[in-house]
């Protein structure tokens, strides 16, 4: 159970690095990044902000920006559970919001310790994934030459 008046920490999910493993030296860009076994790092000066859970159940996080801006929604996807390797328990939830990734945590994770990923579990996210339209394309003019169509760009 999660406490929905209590503070929780966010970070970029592109803040935290794989130290050994599949994706040695590649930051968190997909949930898919994460194995079972490999070892992480955050980066130094990740930048933490504080987030509400907006459920005890933790299905969401509420990221407040501004007094006058829309509150962002980050919703849950997984759960983490990392070991260091002095022996430390971290729980720590995959969540994402305008196609980012984010981890949120009770305390930050500490740059320098190496977390070892032991347990993923993933959540039934009730989000609506959305399509981006393409932009349009426009047709290159033509000049023609007798019977020959010869695109503007072309040279020779």
């Amino acid at each position: 159970m999660y406490d929905t008046k209590a503070t929780y920490l966010a970070c970029p999910a592109q803040c935290f690095c794989v130290d050994f493993g599949v994706y040695r030296g590649e930051s968190i860009g997909y949930l898919d990044d994460l194995n079972l076994g490999d070892m992480y790092q955050m980066k130094r000066d990740a930048p933490w902000t504080e987030v509400m859970a907006s459920d005890e159940d933790a299905t969401g996080f509420d990221l407040h920006l501004a007094a006058n801006a829309p509150v962002q929604t980050l919703t849950t996807l997984a759960r983490l559970i990392f070991m260091t390797t002095t022996g430390r328990r971290a729980d720590v939830c995959v969540t994402m919001s305008d196609g980012h990734l984010f981890l949120v945590s009770e305390q930050p994770l500490q740059s320098g310790a190496e977390y070892v990923l032991i347990d993923i579990e993933r959540c039934d996210a009730d989000f609506t994934p959305y399509v981006v339209p393409a932009p349009a394309v426009v047709p290159q003019p033509v000049v023609q030459t007798g019977s020959n169509v010869i695109p503007l760009h072309a040279h020779g």
